[in-house]
């Protein structure tokens, strides 16, 4: 009788330990999102995250934490435990803008985060308000040069890409703009269809719709190449302005400390959703590129954009506004 019950208590410990591991393996993921819902950031992790989640089995939910040019998220990002169900979604400036431009950060970027993995990239496009009236990229600089006031750039924050890029190829165009900061691309691409703002250097999955629709006037794209889905809107290099190349890109990041098998078993994911034709044709469809890799060569991506970026801030003379 008392085999029998050692027995049948070891074997309801057990039990109990395969349930815990299950709910535990059942906590969901929370990714922190650095810009508001609509923006080029939320859709591509969205996209991406939806897929994730599937082939983990394990829900992944996103927390949109919009201000400070990235900063509230990356904050909140890091007041949570390294546990491995918290992660933040870096970019252009939370990640690396940022240590150009503010005199003070409550977080250093290459110390405070690890990268996880690349999800996605998309090249800036130069889109003006529609009845601005210039259809391409020598009208518009006409118009710069005879303006009085001269135009106002939204962007989706101080220090965004949307910014510092938007700066450097305008004056390489020869004008200069009014820097009007917004909490993300989606509220600055609202003002610009209230015709409160002039012109952007948005990445394409804020803009792209709206362009395609013909309520905002695309111009150039800030690429090698022309993109698929606007095949019709030259370079900034064709129409006369190279080495202005820009795009935003988002990638998922860690607290350092957070175990390393949980890093990697997210970066597998990531990179096993990237395997899936549709959410690849998904991501093209709203102007952005798929970064699959390891998280070393995310990791040498950031550090590439650091090498361009900070130093090219710093010579523009760029303060956070």
């Amino acid at each position: 009788m008392r085999r029998q019950f050692l027995h049948a208590l070891a074997g309801a410990a057990l039990l109990a330990t395969a349930a815990s591991a299950s709910a535990q393996s059942r906590t969901p993921i929370r990714f922190v999102v650095p810009y508001p819902a609509g923006g080029a950031a939320d859709q591509i992790t969205r996209l991406v995250a939806n897929e994730a989640a599937q082939i983990l089995g394990t829900p992944i939910v996103i927390d949109n934490k919009a201000g400070a040019a990235g900063m509230i998220a990356a904050e909140t990002a890091l007041r949570a435990d390294a546990d491995g169900h918290t992660f933040f979604v870096g970019s252009n400036a939370p990640m690396v803008i940022n240590q150009a431009i503010y005199a003070k950060m409550a977080y250093n970027p290459e110390k405070d985060f690890v990268p996880v993995v690349g999800m996605g990239k998309s090249p800036l496009l130069l889109v003006t308000r529609g009845n601005l009236g210039a259809k391409n990229v020598a009208e518009f600089i006409a118009l710069a040069k005879k303006s009085d006031t001269g135009f106002t750039m939204g962007s989706a924050s101080s220090g965004n890409i949307t910014h510092l890029a938007g700066e450097s190829a305008s004056r390489a165009m020869g004008f200069r703009v009014t820097h009007v900061p917004f909490s993300g691309s989606a509220p600055a691409i609202t003002s610009m269809l209230g015709n409160n703002i002039d012109i952007m250097f948005d990445a394409l999955p804020s803009c792209l719709q709206q362009a395609k629709a013909g309520r905002i006037v695309p111009l150039a794209i800030l690429d090698g190449k022309r993109f698929p889905q606007i095949p019709e809107v030259p370079t900034l290099a064709e129409a006369g302005f190279p080495g202005n190349e820009a795009s935003a890109w988002f990638g998922v990041m860690a607290r350092t400390g957070t175990p390393q098998a949980a890093i990697d078993s997210l970066n597998k994911a990531v990179n096993e959703a990237f395997k899936r034709p549709d959410l690849v044709t998904r991501l093209n469809n709203i102007g952005a590129q798929p970064m699959p890799g390891s998280p070393q060569a995310f990791g040498s991506f950031i550090a590439e954009e650091r090498a361009r970026w900070i130093p090219l801030a710093k010579s523009l003379g760029i303060k956070a506004d």
